[in-house]
């Protein structure tokens, strides 16, 4: 979810050409195994390791990549909680079941990542193993993002906006039930439209349930995540009338203080993956065309971790990309001095890694990590720690219905 959801329609409509069919992700990650070893041996020592990916989503390979080295970074290194760039309720509503030792289902991690992952046959080995590790309390999960209307979302679609209302007294219960409802699944209309009136009702609601929380007798670590859930939405409401650079530069933000919120709530030292895209992970993403109207995500926690934390950026040198099941959008092959065509020559393997000192030696050049269609000459080492290059990127593939 780089961009929100609604700015960009068209790109499900882009046309290409059906990818070809991927072999299954474990064969996949033996042919990585060089690259895999390198990322995880530089991101290990780390205490926040910011995984990125295309901004419009859509790499398979990167999916894959990504999924074998959040296990490494845990079993091997010693990570304890992984954040995703996804609904910050849900994951919330995770938490909460296993404080209260109820069963964490696949099903719920699934629906909490969101079908912006949840759909590709990459993530689905992740999944279980993430279910199992929060179940054992050995991995904390958590979402960053604050929009509201995740499509298929456990939790926050319809169990939140009841629960959070609850705690108001009965004449102001459903009309801000309703209110927050409509919101979440933008259902709007000419008789009832959504604009500055209907928004200062709801923030009036927003408030009162965070008031009601705060004085309501529930076990305290409940309350505080009430009172987080509408700090989160209120953020999200407050942007709804922005323009899309303002809109991306709120939402960085928030994801940020949603960042800081979970991670109050681990052992001090904790390590932290952090599953996001490029410029979200970036140290500065201001070349990011959308990312010029506020500091990102990753140049937040850059600030607050400096050599602590590592921005991994993933490009590619030629393929597609595109949603699972969906049309392949043709990768422009790469320029031979960009920064993904220096790094696919330089190894006969489907994925070359460069870390920091490499980066640093290659200097100012062309590279498309923020947009595949859009190449921008940057220093690139100033902007990620390390950065994995596929010669050949393809689009994730669906899982089978049902």
């Amino acid at each position: 979810m780089t961009f929100v959801r609604s700015l960009f329609p068209a790109f499900a409509l882009a046309l290409g050409a059906p990818a070809p069919a991927a072999p299954a992700p474990a064969a996949e990650a033996s042919v990585w195994a060089p690259a895999l070893r390198a990322a995880e041996r530089d991101l290990c020592g780390r205490q926040v390791a910011l995984l990125g990916e295309n901004g419009f989503h859509g790499d398979g390979k990167t999916v894959a990549f990504k999924a074998a080295l959040v296990r490494r970074l845990v079993t091997r290194c010693g990570f304890r909680a992984v954040f995703f760039e996804a609904s910050h309720y849900d994951f919330i509503a995770v938490r909460r079941a296993v404080r209260r030792k109820e069963p964490v289902m696949d099903a719920m991690i699934s629906s909490a990542i969101g079908g912006i992952w949840n759909r590709d046959r990459e993530m689905a080995p992740l999944i279980p193993f993430l279910a199992r590790e929060a179940q054992a309390g050995r991995v904390v999960l958590g979402g960053l993002d604050d929009q509201l209307g995740s499509a298929g979302a456990f939790y926050s679609l319809d169990s939140m906006p009841a629960e959070l209302a609850a705690a108001l007294p009965p004449p102001r219960r459903e009309p801000c039930r309703t209110a927050l409802r409509q919101r979440i699944w933008s259902a709007y209309s000419a008789a009832s439209p959504h604009d500055e009136a209907s928004r200062s009702r709801l923030k009036a609601c927003v408030a009162e349930m965070a008031a009601a929380h705060a004085s309501t007798p529930a076990d305290r670590e409940t309350g505080a995540e009430y009172r987080q859930m509408l700090l989160s939405a209120g953020r999200a409401i407050e942007r709804d009338f922005s323009g899309p650079k303002a809109m991306i530069a709120g939402r960085d933000r928030s994801m940020y203080l949603n960042f800081r919120w979970l991670a109050a709530r681990l052992p001090p030292g904790s390590k932290i993956v952090v599953w996001s895209a490029n410029p979200h992970v970036a140290r500065d993403a201001a070349l990011a065309a959308d990312f010029t109207a506020g500091a990102n995500l990753g140049a937040f926690l850059h600030r607050d971790y400096g050599r602590r934390s590592f921005a991994l950026g993933f490009s590619a040198a030629s393929g597609a990309s595109g949603r699972a099941g969906g049309t392949a959008i043709p990768i422009p092959p790469a320029a031979p001095d960009s920064i993904e065509g220096v790094l696919a020559g330089e190894t006969s393997a489907d994925a070359a890694y460069a870390g920091p000192a490499r980066l640093a030696a290659l200097g100012k050049r062309p590279g498309s990590l923020f947009d595949h269609g859009k190449a921008v000459v940057a220093r690139w080492a100033d902007l990620f720690d390390g950065i994995v290059t596929f010669r050949t990127e393809r689009p994730p593939e669906p899982l089978p219905a049902g």
